[in-house]
């Protein structure tokens, strides 16, 4: 089995790793061109909600390849709802999401989200995931309530394009580049040793969450904290764009 995934803070490698399978990386996948995808297994896509919608990375991926599978599944992290996101096209044989820690920051207290993460059940709902996914079931969760006026709200009112200009970075920048070796999009660069965030920016918390000086801010946060998945390192993050340096 083949399962995709695409990850800033962790919770959705940590997801992957847990259905098993052999992890490939969008980001990856995308960089390397690959036109189709083929297991007699299965091929599975588990990413986090931007927005009510999957990420950019993950829809242009969908949109490239041809998959050639007898079971596809979509496991969607968030940390609220996955709004209209349930309902990505693809075929789908199954479809769940799960909540985790809600890290995104210029909406919720980081800190706050971490301290009530224990009741989300996380181990729970992801064995049941896990044990759906073994057991090829076929099911596709449908939007509630609160996820249909979520992406009602979020279609309404769309992140500003200009969200990108409220990010800063702090003199205890030290220069690393570590921002720009794990921005999924290749938005960041460093510009006399300090890192200068574009306009493609997916307000995705990659550099945010993962700078060990914790220099790069926003304008609004909520909290100051930083959430990374406590089962995923920040090498691990960076090898989704195949950025770690080779000793």
């Amino acid at each position: 089995m083949k399962i995709l995934y695409f990850t800033t803070t962790g919770n959705s490698l940590a997801v992957a790793r847990a259905i098993g399978g052999e992890l490939l990386s969008v980001v990856g996948l995308l960089v390397s061109g690959v036109g189709g995808l083929r297991d007699d297994d299965g091929v599975g896509v588990v990413c986090p909600v931007y927005f009510g919608e999957l990420p950019l990375p993950v829809s242009e991926l969908l949109s490239r390849i041809v998959i050639d599978a007898p079971y596809r599944f979509l496991v969607l992290t968030c940390g609220s709802t996955p709004a209209m996101a349930v309902r990505a096209s693809g075929g789908w044989d199954y479809v769940r999401s799960i909540l985790m820690v809600d890290n995104y920051f210029p909406m919720f207290d980081v800190g706050e989200q971490i301290a009530g993460v224990g009741r989300k059940r996380v181990d729970e709902h992801l064995a049941e995931i896990c044990a759906d996914i073994s057991m090829r079931r076929r099911f596709v969760e449908s939007p509630t309530v609160f996820g249909r006026l979520a992406g009602w709200w979020m279609r309404c009112f769309p992140l500003r394009s200009d969200a990108y200009r409220r990010f800063y970075v702090e003199d205890s920048c030290s220069g690393c580049g570590i921002c720009a070796r794990l921005c999924p999009v290749g938005n960041i660069v460093l510009l006399n040793g300090r890192p200068m965030i574009g306009e493609g920016c997916l307000i995705c918390g990659a550099c945010y969450h993962n700078c060990p000086s914790a220099a790069v801010r926003y304008n609004g946060e909520k909290s100051r904290v930083q959430y990374r998945h406590p089962g995923v390192s920040l090498v691990d993050i960076m090898s989704q764009s195949g950025s770690v340096e080779k000793e």
